[in-house]
């Protein structure tokens, strides 16, 4: 692969409620007093908690699917910025907001459907009121919320005794909350799904409905572990029950409780041995743990089988990943082609999933290709000031530089110091590096990112960073060299170049890449984050 000099020409999502995650909390702009605080976020307009337990037996529209719990971004690294595995699988349920389709994609089966299918008994409450519990279902499906909340609640009254109106009326309410962004009235539903939860003589199967509505709930509202303990109480009622073995997996994953996880798929499989969701999910926990001998059969098995949500992208990315660890390249580019031939990527080299449609594509790109060359102009004309500030923090205390904690690294050393992280200052860095801080803090594209960060970058002799892909396709990434020694090199999409002390390189992360540090001392970069210029202010005000 050809490696050019720096410089050289180079060759929307609905919004929803709002979950309570530490690293972003602002107020929404609009709705009522009375509302919490919200996060703003690029969301799919999602209606259920328990999609994820309805999809698989087809109960919901498979557009609707469900809002979970924002991800707290992991430290990113240097070339990619990408989530640890633990918190990529968060995006099963609690990314699914940032991981959702734009607005304008087509869901993938219009056919309306039930929300919940049972056999009613001629006993049951239910059974004089399934006509009308059925038109109320259409009116969900049809996106027609509020009345739907109507409609359950108005059976309710004439016949409180009927836990499928109750589960209706804690879905509509979900749906309502999704569409007034009001975490409030997510509360509201958690209460209405417990109810379903602990019904007293309630038939199971809406029973489990509502403790995995309530425990998806709790987790989008940021108490995963309460969610669990959910879960944990009626495990005891329902210790057959498949459905509840997923959602304790998928929950103590997102809780960070990877042995409880663990024990919960391999009961889930001893139970079910086919079951799509617990291979591909126990894959990836092996692939956490670094056992891809492991790892690598299961969620194989995953994606053959016959759950969609096994079928996702982040799956075919570990799978790929774990197959590289493992020097199978060609398996894993073939697996990455199925996952672009089957929608879940861009292409096979650009593996991002946190995506905005019609944005332009290309790995290598030069600043006068983007709205942004005058901003780095000014930024190469301080780049000894830069520079010197870097090494002053890094020559002071190498400590203060955090060491790469994705496990990137195939072998070497790197750590990064950052000022800026989402678009939000790192007031203690900043006060190490005050000048430079004060240079981005005038270049709002970069430093209000919320998608990216600003930071340093170094990198000690004999690093190999595997070939991997960015989160998302909505920035492009700026380096600007600061100590470049002979014998460094980085790789996006299919050309190597290497960097140049006082020169800014950009590149599309979202690209495949990967880094190598041939040389003799530490390599340092000043890495800067922008948004894609092709977003709009509409759109980047969605996705922060």
């Amino acid at each position: 692969m050809a490696m050019e000099k720096a410089g050289n020409t180079q060759t929307s999502s609905k919004k929803g409620p709002v979950p309570k995650s530490k690293e972003k909390k602002k107020k929404a702009a609009g709705g009522s007093s009375g509302s919490t605080l919200f996060i703003v976020l690029a969301a799919l307009g999602a209606l259920v908690a328990v999609g994820a337990y309805l999809h698989q037996a087809g109960h919901l529209q498979r557009g609707l699917a469900a809002l979970q719990t924002d991800a707290t971004p992991s430290r990113a690294s240097e070339s990619s910025g990408n989530n640890e595995p633990a918190d990529d699988l968060k995006s099963s349920s609690a990314e699914t907001a940032k991981n959702a389709k734009p607005k304008d994609a087509k869901p993938k089966n219009k056919k309306p459907a039930r929300i919940l299918q049972h056999s009613v008994g001629a006993k049951e409450p239910d059974y004089a009121i399934r006509q009308e519990i059925r038109a109320a279902d259409r009116l969900l499906t049809k996106k027609k919320h509020q009345e739907a909340l109507v409609e359950f609640r108005r059976l309710l009254k004439t016949t409180p005794g009927s836990i499928r109106a109750k589960y209706g009326e804690a879905v509509a309410l979900n749906a309502v909350a999704e569409a007034q962004r009001s975490n409030d009235i997510v509360q509201e539903s958690i209460r209405a799904y417990e109810a379903v939860c602990r019904w007293s003589g309630g038939r199971q199967s809406v029973r489990v409905a509502g403790c995995i509505g309530m425990s998806g709930r709790m987790s989008f509202m940021g108490n995963s572990r309460g969610a669990i303990k959910v879960l944990d109480s009626v495990l005891s009622d329902f210790n057959d029950q498949v459905k509840l073995l997923e959602e304790i997996g998928l929950q103590s994953l997102i809780g960070g409780k990877n042995d409880r996880a663990k024990s919960s798929l391999t009961r889930l499989l001893e139970l079910d041995p086919e079951n799509g969701f617990g291979l591909g999910h126990l894959g990836f926990v092996y692939k956490m743990e670094l056992r891809y001998e492991k790892a690598v059969p299961l969620m194989y098995a995953g994606l053959k089988g016959n759950d969609d949500r096994s079928r996702e992208s982040r799956f075919y990315y570990h799978l790929g990943d774990a197959l590289q660890r493992l020097n199978r390249s060609d398996e894993a580019y073939k697996v990455y082609e199925e996952g672009a031939q089957s929608g879940n990527f861009n292409s096979m080299y650009q593996r991002s999933t946190y995506n905005a449609n019609d944005l332009k594509a290309q790995p290598w790109w030069t600043p006068e290709e983007t709205p942004y060359a005058k901003d780095i102009k000014r930024i190469e004309k301080h780049w000894k000031t830069i520079r010197d500030e870097g090494l002053a923090v890094y020559n002071h205390n190498k400590g203060g530089f955090d060491k790469e904690e994705e496990n990137l690294r195939k072998e070497g050393d790197w750590g990064q110091f950052t000022l800026f992280q989402q678009g939000k200052l790192n007031e203690a860095s900043c006060r190490k590096v005050p000048k430079t801080c004060k240079l981005m803090k005038t270049i709002k594209e970069a430093a209000g990112c919320k998608r990216g960060q600003v930071k340093y970058s170094v990198m000690q002799p004999g690093t190999v960073v595997w070939p991997h892909c960015g989160p998302t396709n909505c920035r492009l990434r700026f380096h600007l060299g600061l100590v470049v020694p002979d014998d460094v090199y980085i790789r996006c999409g299919n050309e190597t170049r290497t960097w140049y002390e006082g020169k800014t390189i950009v590149f599309d992360d979202s690209f495949e890449h990967e880094v190598w540090h041939h040389g003799k001392s530490f390599r340092m970069v000043f890495i800067m984050d922008f948004w894609h210029p092709d977003l709009s202010e509409r759109q980047k005000h969605e996705l922060s």
